[in-house]
């Protein structure tokens, strides 16, 4: 799986008939300035990297003069956000946005499929379960049935085709482009449209040849533990292994950097935004789903558990219909192998899962590894914050 950056996002938008705002590409404060007095302010000024919270993180900025530009655009080359350097940031202009909403695709278990999710609000902390339409891609390539949703949720009629149409060129991308994830939050009504204002996407790298422009997922620049999962995937095809490194491993260690391992796309997205929410830093992506072999989920245990710079482990999963015995047997021989014996916190839910968790507390008792362990009765976020709490990091009014 490969995850593109912001501007690249949008390019693909655009060629698809998306609305996004006019911008530029730009890897000095020279060209940043000039994007500026050929395109007019106000503009943001937004750094390219693959990140949550760049706002948060002084990778976000709004600019309304040349002057303005220049010194934005140097305060944000060059730095570090989430331990990724900028390279380049987008100068993009700035919409009036009456309201900011949401949209995404994304895949999902049980049953296995890709949904297609809209809310009329969203922004910065929007959570994506809380979105008022969900309904399946394949569903949503019919523009009837997404009109129907729509007005299920009661969207004005002066807003219905706009928004319908929208949704359903969303689907169409996503399928064009086998997009794992895309997501576009916020998004805004204007006079001509609906305009992506943020943008992000992961596409499935084993559809290369069959996408429009197969060079966006080019390995130039792909990480080794990136490269591992992709070339160990493509040698077993029982389940998927997907993993994208967020944090790369020469970035300074922290007592907030953490890893990442589920089992369903929807649920990795999901405990994603609840280490977030918690205080704490997720360092990569990794999902192990559609029941893989206990081999397949070893392998993904060792990437994992195997980057330097993390102080704690969450492994979660959706409620699974795979057998979890199977995914723990993996999972614990893969931590075994690399000798992880962190601060970890382990929630299976679903098939076998109680006969799963058991494993974990053998092993738990086997390292010596301080281990808490649920099951469905805690959610994503309760268990980012027993994580939080074995690290030190004040979790106040985070669980949901």
């Amino acid at each position: 799986m490969t995850r593109l950056l912001e501007h690249v996002v949008k390019d693909i938008l655009e060629s698809e008939g998306v609305l996004v705002p006019a911008r530029r590409l730009c890897s000095s404060a020279e060209e940043a300035v000039a994007a500026f007095e050929e395109l007019g302010g106000p503009m943001y000024l937004k750094a390219q990297v693959a990140a949550g919270d760049r706002a948060g993180s002084g990778g976000i900025t709004r600019v309304t003069d040349s002057d303005s530009m220049r010194k934005a655009a140097n305060a944000m080359l060059g730095i570090s956000i989430q331990g990724l350097p900028v390279h380049s940031v987008l100068a993009e202009c700035a919409v009036v946005a009456p309201w900011e909403g949401y949209a995404a695709i994304s895949v999902e278990e049980n049953p296995a499929r890709r949904v297609l999710r809209f809310s009329p609000t969203g922004g910065t902390g929007f959570d994506p379960s809380r979105a008022a339409l969900a309904m399946d891609l394949d569903d949503a390539l019919a523009p009837h049935r997404v009109r129907r949703e729509l007005r299920r949720i009661g969207t004005p009629s002066s807003e219905l085709v706009a928004i319908s149409t929208f949704l359903h060129k969303l689907a169409l991308i996503a399928t064009r482009w086998a997009a794992y994830t895309l997501e576009l939050n916020p998004i805004t009504l204007t006079d001509d449209g609906i305009v992506a204002l943020d943008a992000k996407a992961d596409l499935d790298d084993y559809s290369k040849p069959l996408i429009p422009d197969p060079s966006v997922l080019d390995e130039e620049d792909r990480n080794a533990r990136e490269r591992a999962a992709r070339e160990f995937q493509a040698g077993d095809h029982r389940g998927s292994l997907r993993y994208v490194q967020l944090i790369p491993d020469d970035a300074p260690a922290g007592p907030t950097m953490v890893a990442s391992h589920s089992v369903g796309g929807g649920e990795s997205m999901v405990v994603l935004d609840a280490l977030a929410a918690v205080g704490l830093l997720p360092t990569n992506y990794c999902d192990t789903s559609g029941s893989p072999s206990a081999k397949k989920v070893s392998v993904a245990a060792e990437i994992v558990a195997g980057q330097p710079n993390i102080a704690g482990m969450l492994f979660s999963t959706c409620i699974a219909n795979q057998p979890l015995s199977v995914t723990a047997t993996g999972l614990l021989d893969g931590w075994r192998n690399v000798g992880w014996t962190g601060p970890t916190v382990v929630r299976f839910a679903g098939n076998e899962s109680e006969q799963a968790r058991e494993m974990v507390r053998a092993w738990a008792l086997e390292t010596g590894a301080p281990t808490v362990i649920v099951g469905e009765e805690s959610n994503e976020w309760e268990a980012a914050a027993h994580l939080a709490r074995m690290l030190g990091v004040t979790t106040e009014g985070a669980a949901r």
